[in-house]
């Protein structure tokens, strides 16, 4: 039904939420690509409950997602560290990766309600889904998302996969890339049917 694309791009950002929010949707028809924008620095805490300062952020994340033993979830990582919020991997994953009909980019810092899954899959038809969260930049308040720049975020909304291929990312550098990449979808005359959830399905923090 669905694959969540979620770039980890900063060594304090703790992946155990957002894997866990997904084994504890009630939809298991998810997949997930965790993307590390890698080489980054080593863990800090890591280094510090284990001693050994030679396991880096990336060996210890793979090795967190291979300890999971689910075929859904799907570790990559680019052979440097690419910048950009983590963008120019969003990009490889779109392109190269989905498999699903939908497609959700997100963060490993996100938290997914459990019935994230099923609410994109109740609208199974619509090309564009989007909804609301509580985000950290606004002090944990609603964020009410409209699909234009400044008002909407990554993991704000599930796009069809086809259509979000051949619109891409095109502006990866840009702090709204998010925003850009939904304006983009809207102005290619591709979205026939948007579909707006009046329901709060993430948390960004």
């Amino acid at each position: 039904m669905v694959t969540f694309i979620a770039p980890s791009f900063k060594e304090d950002f703790d992946p155990h939420v957002f894997i866990g929010s997904l084994l504890c949707q009630r939809n298991k028809n998810w997949k997930a690509i965790i993307y590390n924008n890698g080489p980054n620095p080593w863990l800090k805490h890591f280094v510090e409950e284990t001693q050994e300062p030679k396991h880096r952020y990336e060996l210890w994340l793979k090795s967190l997602i291979e300890r999971f033993k689910d075929d859904r979830i799907i570790y990559r990582e680019s052979p440097q560290n690419t910048g950009a919020w983590g963008c120019y991997n969003r990009i490889d994953a779109l392109m190269n990766m989905v498999d699903t009909e939908y497609v959700v980019q997100t963060s490993i810092q996100d938290y997914w309600l459990p019935n994230a899954v099923d609410a994109i899959a109740a609208n199974h038809g619509a090309d564009f889904i989007y909804w609301n969260s509580i985000h950290h930049h606004l002090n944990y308040k609603e964020l009410h998302a409209i699909p234009k720049v400044s008002y909407i975020d990554w993991g704000n909304f599930a796009v069809k996969t086809d259509i979000a291929r051949k619109v891409g990312i095109n502006h990866p550098e840009a702090f709204t890339a998010d925003g850009f990449f939904v304006r983009d979808c809207i102005a290619s005359g591709l979205i026939v049917k948007p579909v707006k959830l009046e329901q709060v399905l993430t948390i960004h923090n």
